[in-house]
């Protein structure tokens, strides 16, 4: 039997340590890589569940509250809904829910087959003739009105010509109002401007539904926001802008916008606070996000209006509690619902409130 030598003898025991640090490299190795992506999909998580209660926060407007207590104390109790919640909140309707009533309107029911959608229309002086007590008893349970916009050219701020007869027509027939105005802001002042005269024009009437800023792409090249750069950012802070100028008076805001403009022109995620009327043209509603009131067509009639109309359906009763929401504003009333607890007194809660183009 041959004997290995003293140097061959070396080289073996070396190749075998080699191999035994190769192994316990790769054993490490696996180690350490299996505790990263616990740690990373531990973080994930926890950036999910961070992110997640400011989403529950949804529909919850800001109030403030006056510090008179000594007046009529008025209670406001905001409906629970369903959400889907994540990152952002999304379309959480069933579909199939969806209908056309005997009427021909939409709707929307339960699984059960109750209808718990509210027909809505949305008027300016495009309508220039309108027989108030026929719509009354066209089966519309709200209106909503543009009462101003900002003209695309100049960026003057115009009061819809019909907006006071139409209010007080809607006032004096008890049908629950909302209003919109149409924007064309370019910067954060301009647009807390425009809530402001919005502000000023509703101050005298009853209003039971959303305040809105409707906020859309102008066709005409030579308009103000089309010859203005605007960053998406910019134009989310700006209705953000509108709606906290608003919620701080006791309304209720929302922003009209496509799906569109809200997946390329605006920073939804720092919009999720805000509840949004919904523009979409069709039959089968898959709109992507979350939404509470859903124009669905623009080419409506009802009876009273000669002219074609756009037809809405709202998911929220606003008027449930809308103007009990105003009315504790003025008097010191108390506010409360759901998960956001109750405020009372002077309160400034910091819990987020929840188109016509024209020159």
């Amino acid at each position: 039997m041959r004997t290995l030598s003293n140097r061959t003898k070396l080289y073996i025991t070396l190749g075998a340590l080699g191999a035994v640090i190769f192994l316990i490299g790769v054993v490490l190795g696996y180690m350490f890589g299996s505790l990263s992506h616990k740690k990373e999909k531990t973080e994930t998580v926890a950036e999910t569940a961070v992110e997640a209660p400011s989403a529950a926060t949804v529909n919850k407007p800001s109030v403030v509250v006056s510090g008179d207590v000594d007046n009529k104390v008025v209670n406001v109790f905001f409906p629970e809904r369903k959400r889907i919640l994540g990152q952002i909140p999304v379309n959480s309707y069933n579909t199939a829910n969806f209908y056309y009533d005997d009427d021909g309107f939409m709707a929307y029911h339960d699984d059960e087959g109750n209808t718990i959608s509210h027909l809505g229309v949305d008027l300016s002086y495009h309508q220039e003739n309108v027989n108030w007590d026929e719509v009354k008893d066209s089966g519309i349970e709200f209106v909503m009105l543009r009462c101003g916009y900002r003209g695309y050219s100049e960026g003057a701020l115009i009061e819809d010509e019909k907006f006071r007869e139409y209010a007080k027509a809607c006032n004096d027939r008890d049908i629950p109002l909302g209003v919109y105005f149409f924007t064309q802001a370019v910067s954060v002042e301009e647009a807390i401007s425009e809530a402001e005269f919005t502000l000023d024009l509703i101050k005298d009437y009853k209003i039971s539904y959303p305040v809105a800023i409707d906020t859309e792409y102008i066709p005409d090249k030579t308009a103000r926001t089309n010859t203005t750069e605007i960053e998406d950012e910019l134009r989310s802070s700006m209705c953000s802008a509108f709606c906290e100028r608003i919620s701080r008076e006791g309304y209720y805001p929302m922003i009209y916008a496509s799906e569109n403009w809200i997946r390329r022109d605006l920073e939804y995620e720092s919009l999720q606070a805000y509840d949004f009327w919904a523009a979409q043209y069709l039959e089968e509603n898959d709109f992507l996000y979350d939404f509470t009131i859903w124009q669905y067509t623009p080419d409506g009639y009802i009876k009273g209006v000669d002219e074609k109309v756009d037809l809405d359906i709202s998911m929220v009763d606003y008027a449930s509690f809308v103007p009990a929401l105003r009315e504790a504003f003025l008097t010191g009333g108390t506010i409360s619902g759901g998960d956001r607890g109750t405020v009372s007194g002077d309160t400034n809660t910091d819990v987020p409130a929840g188109g016509d183009a024209e020159q």
